[in-house]
C-alpha cells in the first residue's frame, strides 16, 4: 500500500520486542508495493541490523508464509522466507487487528531495475526448476490452495462490472475508471468469458501439478550487491501446472516462434527441457489480464484500505493493462490471435 495505516511506530516496537527479542532503534514506512491490504516498513534495530517487516490488515493464510520456510530448509538459499518469533512462528498478532510478518532486510534491486544478466537468468531457471520438483509434507501440501482451473478473481471481475455499469460515482477518480471500464465493456467480457473457456480446456489435459510462487516475476526477484538473486512475496503460493509460473518468464511455446529472447535462452537452458502446453499457458495469461483487471478495479472502486494515492496508483495501472505489450496482449498472443481482440484460435 502507498500509504500508511494507522499505527503508531510505539505499537510496532512493542510487538518486535515481545515476539522477535528486536529494539527497534527506527522504523521507516515505505510507499512501496502493489498489495492494497499490506504495509510495508524498514526495521533498524539498536545493534544495527536491518528488517524488513509486512503489516497485513487481512489474515494471513499459513502456506504463504510455511511454503518459503519448507523451501529454505530444502536448501534453496534464493527463497525468502519469514523469520521464526520466539515461540517459533511465522507472523504474529499486531494491535489494531493486524498481522506483523518479519523477514531480513535485503540490500539490493528488483531484477526490473537494470535486468538479469545471462548467468543469472540460467541461475533463476535452475531455481525455479527446483522448486517445481519440491515435494512437500501430506501436512504442508494439505494447507495449500490447489488450483481449480476458474480464473482468480473471476468473481470479483464479474462483480465489478456489473457494479460499473449502473452506477453513477461522484469520486472522479471512480468515475474515471467507471468511464473508461464502459469503454472497454466489450472487450472486458470477451476476456473473462475467454478465460472461463479456456480454464475447462486446461482442466481436460489433466496437468501434472507442481508447487508454483505464482507470482515470479522479475520484480519478485531481488538482486544483491554481489549478484545474487533472492525470491521474495510467495503470497500466491498454489499446486498448479508449471505453466503457472512459466507464463512469467517464457513467450508463446518455443516451437511457434522463429527465435528465442536470449533472456529466455539463458532462463530455458537453467531450467532445463521442458514442453509447454499453449492451452495452458493461454489460460494463465487469460487468468493473469481477469486478476488484474478485478485487483486494479477493486483498488479504485472499493479502496477500504487506501487512500487517494492507492486509487490513483489502481486507476494508472488499470488503464496500462490495455496498452501494447501489457498482459491484455500478452493472453491474446498466448491465443494465437495475433494481438487482435477476440481472434482465438488455441484449440483442444
Amino acid at each position: 500500500m502507498l500509504e500508511r495505516p494507522d499505527l503508531s511506530d510505539e505499537t510496532i516496537r512493542r510487538c518486535l520486542q515481545a515476539n522477535y527479542g528486536i529494539d527497534a532503534a527506527e522504523i521507516t514506512f515505505l510507499p512501496i508495493g502493489y498489495d492494497a491490504t499490506a504495509s510495508v516498513f524498514r526495521v533498524d534495530a539498536a545493534d544495527g541490523q536491518p528488517f524488513f517487516l509486512k503489516v497485513k490488515s487481512v489474515a494471513v493464510p499459513a502456506a504463504p508464509l510455511a511454503v518459503p520456510h519448507f523451501l529454505r530448509q530444502m536448501g534453496i538459499d534464493a527463497v525468502v522466507a519469514p523469520l521464526a518469533t520466539r515461540s517459533n512462528a511465522l507472523s504474529t498478532p499486531l494491535d489494531g487487528g493486524f498481522t506483523a510478518i518479519l523477514y531480513p532486510f535485503l540490500n539490493g534491486r528488483m531484477g526490473m531495475d537494470g535486468g538479469l544478466s545471462e548467468a543469472q537468468w540460467i541461475t533463476l531457471g535452475r531455481t525455479l526448476r527446483q522448486i517445481h520438483g519440491a515435494k512437500l509434507s501430506s501436512p504442508l501440501a494439505a494447507q495449500m490452495r490447489r488450483e481449480r482451473f476458474a480464473p482468480l478473481k473471476g468473481e470479483l471481475a464479474w462483480s465489478l462490472h456489473e457494479e460499473v455499469a449502473r452506477a453513477v460515482y461522484a469520486d472522479p477518480i471512480r468515475a474515471d475508471l467507471a468511464d473508461f471500464w464502459r469503454q472497454r465493456r466489450a472487450e472486458i467480457e470477451r476476456i473473462l468469458r475467454r478465460a472461463e473457456a479456456l480454464g475447462h480446456m486446461a482442466e481436460a489435459r489433466q496437468p501434472e501439478i507442481v508447487l508454483c510462487h505464482a507470482d515470479i516475476h522479475i520484480f519478485n526477484v531481488l538482486v544483491d550487491p554481489v549478484g545474487g538473486l533472492h525470491i521474495v512475496d510467495w503470497d500466491e503460493t498454489i499446486l498448479a501446472p508449471k505453466e503457472r509460473d512459466l507464463m512469467f518468464l517464457v513467450e508463446d511455446a518455443a516451437s511457434a516462434r522463429e527465435a528465442l529472447d536470449p533472456s529466455e535462452v539463458a532462463f530455458r537452458q537453467g531450467y532445463g527441457p521442458v514442453e509447454i502446453d499453449p492451452v495452458i499457458l493461454a489460460f494463465y495469461r487469460y487468468e493473469w489480464a481477469v486478476q488484474e483487471i478485478a485487483e486494479f478495479g477493486k483498488q479504485v472502486l472499493r479502496a477500504e484500505d487506501g487512500g487517494e494515492i492507492t486509487q490513483m496508483d489502481g486507476l494508472r495501472h488499470f488503464r496500462a493493462l490495455f496498452d501494447a505489450g501489457d498482459v491484455v496482449e500478452k493472453a491474446y498472443r498466448a491465443d494465437g490471435s495475433s494481438f487482435a481482440p477476440f481472434a482465438h484460435t488455441v484449440d483442444l
